[in-house]
């Protein structure tokens, strides 16, 4: 589709979900790709399979909350592949959403801030360095369209993420003359696990049926009418932004939300 054989791709967060379709679809076109996870098994599992798409996938057990694991995880790439062209930060949810503010806990928002800001701003400060030298880079922040339209329920990660925007912008004026270029990914609903246990909470804390949930705040608010899939609607982004094609597209968030977004 677009010319990715051969870069070296970090997925973080990789092993189901939105993270392991980015993986699947950067291994799916010749891109020599590390992906990471909490749990080992859940490792091995996605390697078993993403390896028989493409042998050149590696992984390694990383917590996004944790700096040094980070650290660590940034070393292994580098050695398992040789460098890193292309940084996805991708991210779980923080364990007590949905919530509202009033819920919250001092230490939720630490966690959160650790799992959402605090990891890019790791990650992108450990692989900028090698990107700069070889003048060539990509990096991305997944995010939500909710950044830009905040949710109440959602109050930990809208908030922690929202800072991720003023950072690329930066990042893209300042690292632009290397060939690198920036830009957060506002995303709409796909049908990952984790989404579905984060609703799945939401309503039983309402006593409605999931279905019904599903519905009104999922499925409803798209324009196009469907919720989204990982590899064609995401992936095929990535994959274009990664090309030469999108080396003049840096320093934006760019909604892929099938139009549930209201905001201009």
């Amino acid at each position: 589709m677009f010319p990715v054989q051969g870069k070296r791709v970090l997925v973080t967060s990789s092993t189901e979900g939105i993270g392991r379709g980015v993986a699947e679809t950067f291994a799916s076109n010749g891109a020599i790709v590390t992906i990471t996870s909490r749990s080992r098994e859940k490792l091995e599992s996605a390697l078993h399979h993403l390896r028989r798409i493409n042998p050149a996938v590696y992984g390694t057990q990383s917590d996004m909350t944790n700096l040094d694991s980070l650290n660590s995880l940034v070393s292994y790439a580098l050695h398992v592949m040789g460098g890193i062209d292309i940084l996805v930060v991708n991210s779980g949810n923080p364990p007590r959403e949905p919530v509202t503010f009033s819920g919250t806990e001092i230490q939720d928002w630490e966690h959160a801030i650790r799992l959402y800001l605090l990891s890019a701003v790791s990650l992108t400060k450990l692989v900028i360095p090698n990107m700069v030298s070889r003048g060539w880079g990509r990096i991305f922040f997944l995010s939500s369209w909710t950044v830009r339209e905040p949710q109440s329920i959602l109050v930990l990660a809208d908030v922690s993420r929202s800072p991720l925007l003023q950072l690329t912008k930066i990042l893209s004026r300042d690292y632009g003359k290397h060939g690198i270029t920036v830009n957060t990914i506002l995303m709409g609903s796909f049908p990952t696990e984790g989404a579905r246990r984060t609703l799945s909470r939401y309503a039983e804390s309402k006593g409605l049926p999931f279905d019904q949930v599903w519905k009104e705040r999922v499925l409803d608010p798209i324009s196009v009418g469907r919720i989204g899939d990982v590899k064609r609607d995401l992936g095929s982004l990535l994959l274009f932004l990664s090309s030469d094609m999108g080396s003049y597209i840096t320093g934006t968030g760019i909604l892929v939300d099938g139009g549930t977004s209201s905001a201009v």
